[in-house]
């Protein structure tokens, strides 16, 4: 079987899907405007998603990261749940309207994106077939060390450190890189090497559960999962159902684990040997360490939901923009000096050593939550763009100011990488958008198109030409070259899983 790389979605079936969801949540309670309005949403999405071309371009993979879950996972659960729509929302009739504005100016910041873009991207056909296994090592071997390696220069590598600790994706991109490597070089049969199996092991148990790191958990499966899909590798029965008991696994047991394992540290910086042992203690009793995080909840309110849904909670953001949107329609109109701020946040600090700390979601909630101290300026609290847009500037936020920010960050990934299909990088970005998309509100997609890109940039430069050299040290030196390879310049037509059909198979 082989994962698709959704390029559409059919219409017809949406409107089936988006009608049986109008049905049940009308015979739920939840009230008619309401219901109209998420229908709406879904079709809205799924058109901006077609008219983009799906998860191949950047544009495409916001429209459906952000509308899969900022809104629809979380209206769909609670249409599961039995539970009306509308209910335990502040401002229900502002939110839809917000939402369905703000997703019709998102399809049509993708028409005028689709209009101007380059069908290539400035970085592709940039890193050699030949080249690939030493890349994903040599970026592997600096992800690991590189920090360690810059704190030998003492101070003066602090602002070093500082900028690495920032671009560094070293990590993600070897694992992809190796995979693509590994099945094009094994015509389809390998998709995982000893590196890469290496470097996901590290990355899930490093930053994933000594982190306490739900993203941790999820890249390095992610980052397997997207050149697997792109390059059309066929998965047998059992690797499938390993997949999906994994990420079971992860969902009911890890992520509770995540959850209770960073309120323990709160406030905190244990030393290596406590992370590990605390680690340890929670994982060897998994049903233990659930229960206790459950335990936690109770009390806490349900919020969009009548009672605490666990990771539930955190696949929708509607009951998050409510507190936004009303205070915004109680006078709280923020203004649009975070646009300039954010920008100008791209400035590294080498030049500008005093650069501000910019912590928008943190200093909208101030503005509503009397529950929230005043000294708490660190907790990261985040609101989706088109949330972010209503606060900034209400109507003219969600109309004007949000869509010019898409269109011109749709034209920046179109104009570097083009099919995000076609590079490592690419692929790179759809992994980041998973997370970006909805959560990094607007002033986090300036982030991700000013820093974000250079970030890419010099995982691109760093891969294709200084992480040979660091391979080095791991493989030796490169012995000799494989004649008449083809760069990395696009996405491959089916991959057989047997050698049936060598002519297919780049090497």
């Amino acid at each position: 079987m082989r994962l698709p790389f959704p390029e559409r979605v059919p219409l017809d079936r949406v409107a089936v899907f988006a009608g049986v969801l109008f049905a049940v949540q009308i015979f739920e309670g939840t009230a008619l405007y309401f219901s109209v309005g998420c229908a709406a949403f879904v079709f809205i999405a799924a058109i901006a998603f077609n008219t983009a071309g799906g998860l191949t371009r950047t544009s495409g993979a916001y429209v459906f990261f952000y509308s899969t879950m900022v809104v629809i996972i979380g209206i769909c659960y609670k249409a599961y749940l039995g539970q009306p729509a509308d209910s335990n929302l502040v401002d229900p009739g502002t939110d839809i309207a917000v939402y369905v504005a703000g997703i019709t100016a998102m399809l049509g910041a993708v028409i005028v994106s689709r209009r101007f873009a380059r069908k290539a991207g400035l970085l592709q056909n940039v890193l050699k077939v030949s080249g690939m296994y030493r890349a994903s090592v040599g970026c592997i071997v600096f992800g690991i060390f590189g920090s360690s390696l810059i704190d030998l220069l003492g101070e003066e590598g602090v602002s070093l450190q500082r900028i690495f600790l920032q671009i560094n994706q070293l990590i993600p991109l070897g694992i992809i890189i190796g995979v693509i490597y590994e099945i094009r070089h094994s015509r389809g049969t390998r998709s995982i090497n000893l590196p890469t199996a290496f470097a996901i092991v590290f990355y899930f148990f490093f930053l994933g559960l000594l982190g306490y790191s739900k993203q941790g958990m999820l890249t390095p499966l992610m980052c397997w999962a997207l050149p697997v899909c792109a390059l059309r590798y066929r998965l047998s029965g059992a690797q499938i159902l390993s997949c999906l008991l994994g990420v079971s696994m992860i969902f009911y047991f890890l992520v509770p684990y995540a959850q209770y394992g960073r309120g323990v540290y709160q406030g905190e910086n244990p030393s290596f040997s406590k992370r590990v042992s605390t680690a340890l203690s929670l994982i060897e009793h998994p049903s233990d360490t659930r229960k206790k995080y459950l335990d936690t909840l109770v009390g806490t309110g349900g919020g969009y939901y009548n009672s605490p849904q666990g990771f539930w909670d955190r696949l929708q953001f509607i009951s998050v923009d409510d507190g936004l949107v009303n205070a915004t329609d109680h006078g709280h109109v923020f203004g649009l000096w975070p646009v300039k701020a954010c920008f100008l946040n791209a400035i590294p600090h080498i030049i500008w050593p005093d650069k501000p700390d910019l912590r928008l979601g943190n200093t909208y909630t101030h503005e509503f939550a009397p529950n929230m101290p005043e000294e708490d300026t660190t907790t990261g609290i985040s609101y989706s763009a088109i949330a972010e847009g209503y606060h900034w500037a209400k109507w003219v936020g969600v109309l004007i100011v949000a869509p010019l920010i898409w269109v011109l960050a749709f034209l920046v990934f179109d104009l570097l990488f083009g099919d995000l299909r076609a590079t490592p990088w690419g692929l790179l970005v759809l992994a980041e958008l998973g997370h970006a998309a909805p959560e990094g509100m607007l002033s986090g997609l300036i982030g991700f198109m000013t820093i974000g890109a250079e970030t890419l940039i010099f995982c691109a430069v760093f891969a294709t030409w200084i992480a040979p050299h660091f391979a080095t040290f791991v493989l030796g030196p490169e012995r000799s070259r494989i004649p008449r390879v083809r760069s990395f310049s696009g996405p491959l037509p089916p991959q057989p899983n047997r050698m049936t059909d060598p002519g297919n198979c780049a090497l």
